[in-house]
């Protein structure tokens, strides 16, 4: 069986942790560092967490509509109740960065899919948000 373990946070530990898995077990590590966390999908699955998708283009619509799919499906709702697959955002923020992000997207010619509003009138709950036909811009670290 194969376990990966992913990790984000500076340049200096990831270096740290990469030299450590080398220097013990080998230990597979996925680092994401200063990054957008693409997740590449191609026949099969991977569970991590990720801002962005690259779906190979012959499972491309299959992927897309299933993706909706859960994303209406997703329980949106207090932490603590085990139901509950979402919570709402940190503080109001966090709430409204987020929306600005659903904004820009929108701005820059990104097809919002599901979602982008907010959920109810309490707390800083938002939709489950997917955009497709997104422009892939490389950001640099002073960008970043």
């Amino acid at each position: 069986m194969c376990v990966q373990v992913s990790f984000t946070g500076s340049t200096e530990v990831g270096g740290e942790i990469m030299h450590a898995a080398a220097s013990s077990n080998l230990k597979q590590v996925s680092l994401e560092l200063r990054g957008k966390s693409p997740l590449l999908i191609f026949q099969g699955e991977i569970c991590v967490a990720s801002s962005r998708v690259f779906v190979q283009e012959g499972i491309y619509n299959e992927f897309e509509k299933k993706l909706v799919e859960k994303a209406k499906a997703w329980v949106v709702g207090d932490p603590f109740d085990p139901k509950s697959q979402q919570g709402p955002q940190v503080d109001k923020k966090q709430f409204e960065k987020i929306l600005s992000y659903i904004e820009h997207g929108k701005k820059e010619g990104a097809t919002l899919l599901y979602g982008g509003k907010r959920l109810g009138d309490k707390g800083y709950y938002i939709e489950p948000t997917i955009f497709s036909d997104v422009k892939v811009n490389v950001i640099s670290k002073k960008e970043y």
